[in-house]
């Protein structure tokens, strides 16, 4: 592999643990948005 190709091959790794620690924190926030909605509808 040339050296080119082992840095393309390193960024996509990173870029995709990114996007999956971005999409985790989105999630997590959808869910606590979704719970304080609840809350303030059963108060």
């Amino acid at each position: 592999m040339t050296l080119t190709v082992l840095k393309i091959s390193h960024l996509e790794q990173l870029n995709s643990k990114i996007f999956a620690l971005l999409s985790n924190i989105f999630s997590r926030l959808k869910i606590e948005h979704l719970i304080k909605q609840i809350g303030i509808v059963c108060q």
